[in-house]
């Protein structure tokens, strides 16, 4: 859903209009004839979903954000190479912990060599 462009052109512009829709009704549920009433406020439906429209907003343009820093960090190849070594290294020695044991290093040692060839 993050990574949708759709979705994120549906709530950068269902989020303004819901937050202008529940701003213009608090304004209306409040105003009384001698003008606005803000001891009110917390008496309103307009303003509780306005605060829900808020937490949602920053909840969704938060997981946004760390979806995007997590999709940027791909971009660094150092990060790609550490990566990969914290992913694939420790499956790979546990593959090849028996293989050492019984003295058959030598697929091994293939397998080091072309890590090393795609890590560079």
């Amino acid at each position: 859903m993050l990574g949708s462009p759709a979705f994120r052109t549906f709530f950068s512009t269902i989020i303004p209009i819901a937050v202008g829709l529940f701003s213009g009704t608090l304004v209306i549920e409040i105003t009384t004839p001698k003008g606005l009433a803000w001891d009110l406020f917390y008496k309103t439906f307009s303003f509780y979903a306005l605060l829900a429209v808020s937490l949602g907003a920053y909840w969704y343009n938060r997981q946004l954000y760390v979806y995007e820093v997590e999709v940027q960090r791909f971009l660094d190849a150092d990060y790609c190479v550490a990566y990969m070594r914290s992913k694939c290294l420790p499956e790979a020695a546990e593959r090849y912990k028996e293989l050492i044991r019984n003295g058959a290093g030598g697929e091994l040692l293939q397998a080091m060599e072309e890590l090393r060839r795609i890590l560079r």
